[in-house]
């Protein structure tokens, strides 16, 4: 009775369930599954509740390696948002503010421009006219000179002010963004773990293909031994695996903070 039952229950489970298509070296096809059921059902009890354990472990940790994969993928979409975001609004830190800056310093000198004309025009006729020896000539190009010296005194402070005004307005923005910049440049090292944990993934997944072939041939022959131990070491695969990827989770919410941190510096 023992054999028979514990066989049509492995059965209705496989039926039931379907491992996870993440690791693409251990889907568990049709064939597979009817070759499973058969090597159970010709095992002695042990194994065979050893090979249904096994196999509701393998299904339990690829059904949270989908858990992370979906989890990794959400966060890292999101922080790829707020990162596209952030980087958007560096380049447009204080626009409005700088757009008004130049805006008043160019109008400010387009203001003053006739009369610095007119002063730099006067000082090149007063040139003139001493270098032809005109007396009256100097003395009444020296008196609007004189008259329009303070005038054009005023007019270059403005200007000078304005100029001033808009530069520090840029010096300012220039100095929010790198240090904005500078708390980015914290994502540096941690997408370097995040890249070097999707490469163990890969390792792993590459691992467990000659042994998944290895589990295959296995239930393929009923050699409930083999089967167990090729089994048993896909599901420790499969483990590592989900390790790899929490803590690929963890990197990603690492990332979210650094990029929160980051936004806090923005004006």
């Amino acid at each position: 009775m023992g054999k028979p039952f514990i066989a049509w229950t492995v059965a209705v489970a496989l039926a039931a369930s379907t491992p996870s298509a993440a690791a693409a070296a251990t889907v568990m096809t049709d064939t597979v599954k009817t070759a499973l059921e058969k090597t159970i059902a010709g095992a002695d009890r042990t194994q065979a509740d050893k090979l249904s354990s096994l196999y509701n472990e393998l299904l339990s940790a690829q059904s949270q390696e989908e858990e992370w994969s979906a989890k990794i993928k959400a966060l890292s979409t999101q922080n790829k948002e707020s990162l596209a975001s952030i980087t958007k609004q560096i380049k447009q830190i204080d626009d409005a503010k700088l757009d008004k800056l130049e805006a008043d310093a160019v109008r400010t000198r387009e203001r003053y421009a006739p009369l610095l004309a007119h002063y730099t025009l006067l000082n090149k006729q007063l040139e003139a006219a001493r270098s032809l020896g005109s007396k009256e000539m100097s003395r009444m190009l020296s008196l609007q000179i004189n008259t329009l010296k303070i005038p054009v005194q005023l007019a270059r402070l403005n200007i000078k002010s304005q100029d001033a005004a808009w530069k520090a307005g840029k010096e300012q923005a220039a100095k929010t963004a790198k240090k904005v910049r500078a708390q980015l440049g914290d994502l540096d090292p941690i997408q370097a773990q995040i890249k070097a944990k999707q490469g163990a993934v890969k390792t792993i997944e590459s691992g467990a293909a000659p042994v998944w072939s290895s589990f295959k041939q296995a239930v393929k022959q009923k050699d409930a031994k083999t089967a167990q131990s090729t089994l048993a070491s896909i599901v420790s695969l499969s483990r590592q695996v989900n390790e790899e990827k929490k803590h690929i989770h963890s990197l990603e919410a690492k990332i979210t903070k650094v990029l929160t941190a980051a936004k806090t510096q923005l004006p």
